[in-house]
């Protein structure tokens, strides 16, 4: 599965799969058992050993060396190779392939277990709609690969494939995860552009491997360069993101916010920022564990999430200190944000040996000046102000 497909069922918010959508997990690993049995028993084919090499290799290799991308996604060039295993493969060894696949990347992420029995049931079903696909045409005379109405019916069952795959993954985000259909993203133009670029290289190396196997691997090689394009971006990305909360780490908030200073100082327009440090952090890592402080932490970066607009920035700065920057934004509705911000983290508690545990949070606010061309000195003076509401009363905001 590509980015979307892979991404939504990869990271499960909450433990455990809800009880509404076990019994569609049931009926969708059933199905798979059962079709492809039935298919393998009555379509046997003989072994095309290295067309089996040829994808096996590839789709496990495509497994492993994913790419983990924004938005919570994960792209992987699997698809491909399990489009073209089930345009050249027999059923039973194009079942086999599915099983096969995921075995590197279930040993490597120890994903749970119906997370990645979901996944190879929904790989098997999108594949044998697609060796349905092959045999339709081929009863009506059309060799699949072969010729231009074998490789137009070869396109028609990879786009098939991503069809039943997306509408497989998105009924059970619904379930499972309470997603609507246009919030899973699945349906979309990017999504699907994707995976359909994927099916047309799978079906590319389907008809290298038919009608010259050698060729297969030429035909392949997209898929490096797909994988190259989008893992550098991710990496630069991840340089710039904290990785236990997922906001930007010092390093990122500077390259953003000095272009939003600059911004702001050409065009004369209002600019704050928020310094947020969590009160009596150390002595809650002291008596409850590091884990009920990670906790708190988090639920910061919760609360902030929450309450800022989609253009604010938000920025671990260190270890109990984070950033907000607000363009746009005049003291009076800082003053405002920060207020919001203290009653959200107000109504949270951490639960820790049973019981629930409260933390507060100081602020300080600093607006910027015409004398300020440094996104430091702003810095500079709302972590003043911070530590002026850690002096005086604490969970409080000084500007």
């Amino acid at each position: 599965m590509s980015a979307v497909a892979a991404a939504a069922v990869e990271r499960p918010p909450r433990a455990g799969l809800p009880a509404g959508a076990r019994p569609y997990l049931g009926l969708t690993l059933a199905f798979a058992s059962v079709m492809g049995l039935a298919a393998s028993l009555t379509h046997p084919g003989h072994v095309r050993w290295f067309e089996l090499a040829v994808v096996l290799t590839g789709g496990a290799l495509a497994q492993l060396f994913a790419v983990h991308m924004p938005a919570n996604q994960i792209f992987h060039a699997g698809m491909a190779f399990t489009v073209a295993a089930a345009l050249v493969l027999p059923p039973e060894l194009f079942v086999l392939v599915c099983v096969a696949q995921h075995i590197p990347e279930w040993v490597r992420q120890r994903h749970p277990w119906y997370i990645q029995s979901f996944n190879i049931a929904n790989c098997t079903i999108s594949g044998l709609a697609v060796w349905a696909t092959r045999e339709a045409a081929a009863s009506l005379g059309v060799d699949s690969g072969i010729g231009t109405l074998g490789v137009a019916a070869a396109v028609f069952a990879g786009v098939v494939y991503v069809l039943v795959n997306h509408g497989l993954l998105a009924r059970m985000l619904r379930l499972a995860r309470d997603h609507e259909l246009k919030g899973t993203g699945l349906f979309m133009r990017d999504a699907l552009i994707t995976d359909l670029v994927l099916s047309a290289i799978g079906v590319s190396i389907a008809i290298a491997l038919l009608q010259e196997p050698a060729a297969a691997m030429v035909a392949a090689f997209p898929l490096i360069l797909i994988h190259r394009a989008l893992a550098v971006p991710s990496l630069r990305a991840q340089a710039l993101r904290d990785h236990k909360t997922g906001l930007l780490n010092t390093r990122g908030i500077a390259q953003a916010g000095r272009s939003e200073l600059e911004r702001a100082r050409r065009f004369d327009r209002p600019l704050s920022l928020l310094m947020l440090d969590v009160d009596d952090l150390r002595d809650i890592n002291n008596r409850y564990g590091h884990l009920v402080g990670d906790a708190a932490l988090m639920a910061l970066t919760e609360a902030l999430r929450a309450e800022l607009r989609d253009f604010d920035l938000c920025a671990r700065f260190g270890g109990d200190e984070f950033i907000v920057l607000l363009p746009e934004t005049p003291p009076a509705e800082a003053h405002a944000v920060a207020r919001r911000i203290h009653t959200r983290i107000g109504e949270s508690g951490l639960p820790a040996n049973g019981e629930s545990v409260s933390f507060r949070v100081s602020i300080g606010a600093a607006a910027r000046s015409a004398d300020d061309t440094t996104l430091d000195a702003l810095i500079a003076r709302a972590d003043a102000a911070m530590y002026e509401a850690k002096r005086t009363a604490r969970h409080r905001t000084v500007a």
